[in-house]
């Protein structure tokens, strides 16, 4: 949602070449929060882009000083998030419960040192890769956080039954971006370095390989 952030800017885009879903802290809620017929959009708009407009590429975009994730950051507080305070909070309310996964991994990250690596699931539950998180130490808490909960979103994409199909034939991958905004420096989460990369003139090739072996 962050005004600063133009998708089609950043990544050179034109009108009617992507998708565009933008909502409080780049989340889309996994399956297990919905039952029967209640959905928010974020499933929603996964089913009308990739299975009823066949969009084969699925790509999470977070960024540096994100107003969301510094108050998940915050949520660690029992007291600012208490029940109460979610209640007086739509905000608070959404980041507890479709975040906290999220910060649960940040957590035990981060009381083990900020120096190993994180394991996600991805497009199935066998298929899994491994990310090391800001190794050069150059972001804030908070933003280790955003790119933690930007790598997390794409095991929750993956917990749709409705995806599974296209996911296990490899006709719909999943990808993320994390955008410095101060910098204006855009970086891809490549799996084989199990990291995020600059995107730049030493990097862009090896990436544009990596994406064409694995995920064409």
């Amino acid at each position: 949602m962050d005004s600063r952030m133009i998708p089609t800017r950043y990544t050179d885009t034109h009108v009617g070449d992507m998708f565009v879903v933008r909502n409080a802290g780049n989340v889309i809620p996994n399956a297990q929060h919905f039952q029967d017929e209640y959905f928010s959009c974020e499933p929603a708009a996964l089913e009308l882009g990739c299975v009823i407009n066949d969009i084969r590429h699925i790509i999470v975009c977070g960024h540096s000083d994100c107003k969301a994730m510094n108050l998940l950051y915050k949520l660690e507080d029992e007291e600012y998030s208490s029940q109460r305070n979610r209640r007086l909070s739509p905000l608070r309310s959404w980041m507890w419960t479709h975040a906290n996964s999220s910060l649960e991994h940040f957590k035990a990250w981060r009381n083990a040192g900020m120096q190993g690596p994180l394991i996600f699931s991805s497009e199935t539950p066998l298929r899994r890769f491994v990310a090391y998180i800001d190794p050069e130490n150059k972001f804030a808490l908070e933003d280790k956080l955003s790119q933690i909960n930007t790598l997390q979103q794409l095991s929750n994409v993956a917990s749709y039954g409705f995806l599974k199909p296209r996911l296990e034939s490899h006709d719909l991958h999943i990808h993320a971006l994390w955008f410095d905004i101060y910098t204006g420096d855009i970086y891809y989460f490549s799996r084989g370095a199990k990291r995020f990369v600059p995107i730049d003139e030493t990097s862009v090739e090896r990436l544009t390989a990596e994406v064409r072996r694995y995920y064409s």
